[in-house]
């Protein structure tokens, strides 16, 4: 009886065991079971370990970016595209982290849990992208021998119409691409757009200047300040590019004077400028079709008052990502809210049917009434100090930034939108090493929007 009784237990914990170890086998399976499918060892999607089971890769206007032939990876015939869009695209060895091939890898080789990468007509699946090639090659063309980086999307839909990122390399360039994998051309398989963090530089004074307008209301307005070529806090002095004398807001924020920002950071406090330095996005992390992007930070809890002066003008430790800007700028050009901006617009299976659309949250960032207040400094300053004749016939709306990055080197920024109907679009360039964001970033971007212009309704 004993004995029967003992092989029953026996018998039981042997099933329930068996029981345990299938379902833990489930249960990685479903967690772990692409990472097993892409092992680079899968002959069914790997050739000569390179990827060669993904379909083709195409920009808004269907111009083909990469696409696999006879289980090769080829690109499009046209060097600048190849260079102007690798790093949306991808390469095929994965070097490019955020290249769709890569980062939509899954979903481009058309894996599920159940068929695993086995498709009936042997094809991967295909992406169309937001992205335009020709505005990106102008973009390039405009970033030159600079690195950095130029975004341009759609403020009422999300769509990313330019994400260039420098310097890159050519793909089909034998040489060249064993160069960049030997880390010979730099930092190339980068891409600044999504990845980068970089000091804000006057940029920074739009987040000062709304957290002054919703803290002081009108007296914000009407507060003045002394410019002498900077200001003096605590016995340090905190420099300025201009002598302003007495400015007021609006002529502050169009002249950039870091004797009126930094004074106005120390009135407001660590406290409030933390809060809508937050409310801006830093101290977060964006999302571009779940990439995460380039952390972003706006620290001042220890800082020394001359410290938190520089702080409200974008320097000390301030860090912000091109991504976050452009949603920034998105938000203030639509009213203090912005569509969550994307470059994969769907994928098709090889048969054409839809696997997966895109479809952006509008995200709330700022009041209304902010937005448009903002929007009003922005469009002073391109009349009153950059120019409204520089952008032809586009109306911009703007703010320029130099960012002091070390010992003699500074980054040219520029960030804003176009406030017409008919090409609603937000932008933000970078370009390292390119000194004051009017000389060098301004004109990029002028460049890449001309380019968009005569793109989408030439």
């Amino acid at each position: 009886m004993n004995r029967h009784k003992i092989r029953k237990r026996t018998m039981y914990a042997i099933v329930l065991l068996f029981a345990f170890g299938v379902g833990m086998f489930v249960f990685r399976f479903f967690r772990k079971g692409k990472d097993w499918a892409f092992y680079q060892t899968n002959q069914h999607i790997y050739h000569s370990g390179m990827l060669s089971n993904a379909g083709a890769v195409t920009d808004r206007e269907g111009v083909m970016l990469s696409d696999t032939v006879d289980s090769v990876r080829v690109y499009n015939e046209s060097s600048d595209i190849r260079k102007a869009t690798i790093h949306v695209a991808g390469d095929h060895e994965g070097f490019v982290s955020t290249g769709v091939t890569n980062a939509w890898r899954d979903k481009l080789v058309g894996y599920s849990n159940i068929n695993g990468v086995y498709t009936l007509s042997g094809k991967g699946n295909s992406a169309e992208l937001t992205i335009s090639s020709q505005i990106s090659v102008a973009a390039m063309k405009a970033l030159g021998d600079s690195a950095g980086c130029v975004g341009v999307c759609n403020y009422k839909t999300g769509e990313v119409l330019c994400m260039v990122s420098t310097p890159t390399y050519d793909i089909k360039d034998i040489n060249q691409y064993e160069k960049a994998k030997n880390g010979e051309l730099g930092s190339v398989f980068v891409n600044r757009f999504i990845s980068s963090s970089y000091t804000p530089g006057s940029t920074f004074k739009i987040v000062t200047a709304a957290a002054a307008i919703e803290t002081l209301g009108n007296e914000a307005y009407e507060k003045t300040q002394l410019c002498n070529y900077g200001t003096v806090i605590e016995d340090e002095t905190l420099s300025c590019m201009g002598k302003h004398r007495t400015v007021v807001l609006e002529r502050a924020f169009s002249h950039s004077c870091n004797s009126f920002f930094s004074n106005t950071a120390l009135n407001l406090g660590k406290n409030t400028m933390t809060k809508y330095a937050e409310m801006f996005g830093f101290n977060k992390t964006f999302y571009i079709d779940n990439i995460a992007c380039g952390k972003s930070s706006y620290t001042v809890k220890d800082a020394r008052n001359i410290d938190f002066g520089w702080s409200g003008i974008g320097q000390y430790t301030n860090l912000m990502n091109p991504v976050q800007y452009l949603c920034m700028v998105s938000a203030i050009a639509n009213g203090g809210e912005y569509k969550e901006p994307y470059f994969v617009h769907c994928i098709r299976d090889s048969s054409g049917y839809i696997t997966y659309k895109a479809n952006p949250k509008t995200i709330s960032m700022i009041k209304k009434e902010t937005a448009e207040k903002l929007s009003l400094l922005m469009d002073f300053a391109v009349k009153d100090n950059y120019g409204k004749a520089t952008f032809g016939t586009l109306d911009v709306c703007a703010k320029t930034g130099t960012a002091e990055v070390g010992q003699d080197k500074e980054n040219s920024l520029f960030i804003g939108f176009c406030k017409d109907s008919e090409l609603p679009l937000a932008f933000v360039v970078v370009a390292e090493g390119g000194g004051s964001g009017r000389k060098s970033a301004m004109n990029i971007a002028n460049k890449t929007l001309q380019a968009a212009k005569k793109t989408l309704l030439e």
